[in-house]
């Protein structure tokens, strides 16, 4: 949820030859910058099937990507609507995610015509006068070991057959089970599979027959379970954690089991009964993800779309030990967060962050003020917070955001949310994101994208940054050439080395090293022992990627 904008106070710091003008960051905050030694995924997307629509799940099994949401057709990257390749998926789909390719799995998930003098919400079609479709895919998860593979939502059909709101499709084949057919009277949102029971939360209040209020279990088979915890409002995200007999719930709810445990709490995965959980959230926010790395903790991501609190509201990510519920940071971003993924200590979300003065990153200030839709941040508190701010108090522990800022936009002028991203996924090599976005870092791409980490041949950089314009030079009182330019950012990395190139030379005539990030962009000063000719700027990121300004001469 944006806030009015801000102004943010520069910062200035003076150097015998290198004159640093601009930085919004206190030292501290650049110097905690350096501090994560490793990077993420690069910022140059790869390849990717797109869809005419828009996606809210996906699940990586072995190489494939499965993806969900609402979406009629698939098409390749680069090709337009309408364009060659492109083919019927009717809201899931998979590719393969080391190529990008589409595969040819195309279950057809439908819905059935209703009618309501009541409009169902934004996620479903109005067909007619009172008239609507709901048959999105929300929630895609996998058994443990990967034989089977689960879907949620509003559909009622499979490829024609009856199946209310949840399905199963076993793992490689890929076909629907014939045999797991519950019947959920209403929406699917969350689901959480463990080794011989689903977890299933959602807005639903039946299955078949028996009372189940938003929450509920089934066997493999669709087998309904005793297991039967009440939520006073919709589920949307459960996390399994077998290990501590738990089961962990969020959502829109006031109330767990009948009691106050505003949405986000934890059940008994034995017998469903409210167990200890300390976390507590203020405003109206709706919990929806959680995730884990198997080191005892969850991480939980929320939006808040009423607010009602100012900046103490939860719309970033927060991490609470699995046990006890203990909180044990929030990183006090605003910008309403849709999903998370975790993997080797980074933590990718699906958002619009902004405004995240507690860990003195992304804020927003006058007319440069931008969403950074895709973002990674440390699973671990890497650092204490600066000042008090929103949900933070100075001191409070934080993590730290890494230095990744590949982008989308908020998707189509139709769009009654213009989220940009609402899924994300993550294996060893790779970072998959869906939504609703057209675009990614510039270029059309609609609702599905993929990044790859470092090691992975064909990684896609994404360095330095332009504008990078040419430098301005003038003399000094000496006659002695002054070069100034300001500098750029990199997609994936903190620092950059600039050199100034005097055409002509054939080495750098100087070299200087700085941080920077896309909020604060430092400005130079080097005077020269030349007393004319033409200069220009090159930058260096960590990773070697090099851009080159416009030259100038005196």
């Amino acid at each position: 949820m944006k806030l009015t904008r801000r102004s943010w106070a520069a910062l200035g710091a003076l150097g015998a030859l290198v004159v640093l003008v601009v930085s919004l960051l206190p030292a501290s905050a650049q110097q905690s910058a350096q501090e994560p030694s490793k990077h993420p995924a690069t910022a140059g997307a790869l390849p990717t099937p797109q869809t005419d629509g828009i996606v809210f799940a996906i699940e990586i099994v072995g190489n494939t990507a499965y993806v969900g949401g609402r979406f009629t057709k698939a098409r390749p990257a680069g090709v337009e609507p309408g364009g060659p390749g492109e083919v019927p998926r009717h809201n899931l789909l998979a590719f393969d995610v080391r190529t990008g390719q589409l595969l040819p799995w195309a279950p057809k998930v439908s819905g059935s015509e209703f009618t309501s003098t009541t409009d169902p919400g934004n996620y479903c079609t109005k067909t007619g006068t009172n008239k609507y479709v709901c048959d999105a895919v929300f929630r895609i998860k996998a058994s443990p070991g990967g034989s089977a593979l689960y879907v949620g939502g509003d559909f009622d059909r499979i490829d024609g057959k009856w199946r209310s709101r949840i399905a199963r499709f076993d793992l490689p084949s890929g076909a629907l089970n014939e045999t797991f057919k519950p019947l959920f009277s209403s929406r699917v949102r969350g689901l959480a599979v463990g080794a011989q029971t689903v977890y299933v939360g959602g807005s639903f209040s039946k299955v078949g027959d028996q009372t189940r209020t938003r929450l509920a279990a089934v066997a493999h088979n669709g087998t309904l379970r005793a297991w039967a915890p009440t939520a006073d409002a919709t589920v949307f995200a459960l996390l399994l954690s077998p290990e501590h007999n738990r089961v962990l719930v969020g959502g829109s709810f006031e109330k767990l089991n009948g009691k106050t445990q505003r949405r986000m709490g934890a059940v008994s995965s034995q017998t469903g009964k409210s167990v200890s959980w300390a976390a507590k959230v203020n405003g109206s926010p709706v919990v929806t993800d959680i995730a884990t790395d198997g080191t005892g903790v969850a991480y939980f991501s929320a939006y808040d779309s009423v607010g009602g609190v100012g900046l103490a509201r939860f719309e970033g990510r927060m991490a609470a030990k699995i046990d006890t519920g203990q909180a044990l940071w929030w990183d006090g971003c605003l910008g309403d967060t849709q999903a998370i993924a975790v993997r080797h200590g980074v933590i990718y979300a699906a958002s619009h962050t902004h405004d995240c003065w507690a860990s003195e990153v992304m804020p927003e200030k006058g007319a440069s003020f931008q969403y950074y839709r895709l973002t990674a941040e440390t699973t671990q508190a890497t650092r204490t917070a600066p000042r008090n701010y929103g949900l933070v108090r100075k001191g409070d522990p934080i993590p730290t955001f890494f230095p990744w800022y590949p982008n989308t936009n908020g998707g189509p002028s139709s769009s009654p949310w213009k989220n940009g991203p609402w899924a994300v996924a993550v294996n060893d090599e790779y970072v998959v994101y869906g939504g609703e976005f057209t675009t990614v870092n510039g270029q059309p791409q609609q609702s599905l994208t993929r990044f790859a980490v470092r090691s992975v041949p064909g990684a896609v950089h994404r360095g330095p940054q332009t504008p990078f314009p040419a430098p301005t030079l003038s003399r000094n009182l000496q006659g002695k050439v002054v070069v100034k330019w300001k500098g750029t950012w990199s997609a994936q990395t903190d620092a950059i080395t600039y050199q100034v190139i005097k055409v002509g030379t054939s080495e750098p005539i100087y070299e200087v090293t700085k941080s920077s990030r896309p909020w604060s962009i430092p400005e130079f000063s080097y005077t020269t022992s030349f007393t004319s000719g033409t200069f220009y700027i090159r930058a260096i990121d960590e990773d070697g990627n090099r851009i080159g300004s416009p030259s100038a001469t005196i």
